[in-house]
This record gives C-alpha cells, sequence and structure tokens, in this order.
C-alpha cells in the first residue's frame, strides 16, 4: 500500500510525554518532534453551525504509524493543530495495517 508509505504530506508531531507540573505532580507536555509522512484528508467541513457559529474543521491524518495521542500538537502547513481523542489502530497484516487520528486546528 504506497499510499501509506509515501504520503503527500509532511506532518510533525509532537507526542505528549509526562512532565513535572511544578507541584509535584505531572502533566502532558510536549515531546521531541517527529516527522511522519501522511495523507490529509478533511472529515468536516466549515459550516453554519447553531445561531450562525462556525464550526470548526477538522482533518483526519493517515499513517504507518502516529506517535500520538490525546494532547499531543501536530504542525502541518504552518499551522497547529490538536489531536481529538485516541488514535485508531487498524490491523491486519503488516501490509495494510496503518493509523489515523482526527485533528483540529488549536485556536
Amino acid at each position: 500500500m504506497s499510499l501509506l508509505n509515501k504520503g503527500p504530506e509532511l506532518v510533525t508531531i509532537y507526542p505528549t510525554v509526562p512532565s513535572d507540573d511544578g507541584y509535584g505532580g505531572t502533566q502532558p507536555g510536549p515531546g521531541e518532534p517527529v516527522r511522519v509522512q501522511a495523507r490529509v484528508m478533511p472529515a468536516d467541513a466549515d459550516e453554519a453551525g447553531e445561531a450562525g457559529y462556525l464550526s470548526p474543521t477538522t482533518y483526519r491524518v493517515y499513517a504507518r504509524s502516529l506517535p500520538a495521542g490525546p494532547w499531543s500538537r501536530v504542525e502541518w502547513r504552518g499551522e497547529v493543530w490538536s489531536v481529538v481523542g485516541e488514535v485508531e489502530h487498524f490491523g491486519g497484516s503488516r501490509r495494510i495495517a496503518f493509523d489515523a487520528a482526527t485533528i483540529r486546528k488549536r485556536s
């Protein structure tokens, strides 16, 4: 499946790692950046929502492996995005296994 091996988009993912919160506990913090060749496709479009408000555009990122999770930061096309929920892992054989994540633009 070369569509997953050679995605047209370069996405930089900052996975979350536990970091000190200054009070003796931990909180999610940015890890070392990982660059991934991926395929990015729209999941939802900007449309008028309730009372004329715009709903945010979300995209789906598809790649062989996505080292991301909730609170991970994603940089794509010069903008900063957040991962929404958990990354979905689709199994099967090594040839068809892939990960998918939903991202939403940070405001």
